[in-house]
């Protein structure tokens, strides 16, 4: 099994750790982002191919970075996001860097929440 994965839940597509999760339906996981979400079946979270909701950000990035991608290459995908600033903090927390950093790599593309 891959190291890490994907799995729609609570209106996002979140990655977690295989090594520290084992997903199943209304039981709570802590995703590379650092929210603890529940995938229901209610909402098709487990069935394949109907995940709709969009990626959450922060994932995207910690997943990027747990996979060795380059701080460039982490910029342009950061880029492709709108950031709040909530967003941002979770991502300076999550990659243990500094509010400057993270404006950096993201290109403090934010909005207001």
């Amino acid at each position: 099994m891959q190291r890490y994965l994907w799995q729609q839940a609570d209106g996002k597509r979140h990655v977690y750790d295989t090594t520290r999760h084992r997903i199943q339906a209304e039981h709570s996981f802590t995703a590379l982002c650092g929210e603890t979400v529940i995938p229901r079946t209610e909402r098709g979270d487990l069935t394949a191919g109907l995940w709709f909701d969009g990626e959450c950000p922060v994932c995207t990035i910690a997943l990027a970075k747990a996979l060795g991608w380059p701080v460039r290459e982490l910029a342009d995908l950061a880029h492709r996001f709108t950031w709040s600033p909530e967003l941002l903090a979770r991502l300076a927390e999550i990659l243990h860097c500094t509010s400057g950093e993270v404006a950096e790599l993201t290109g403090a593309r934010t909005v207001d929440t």
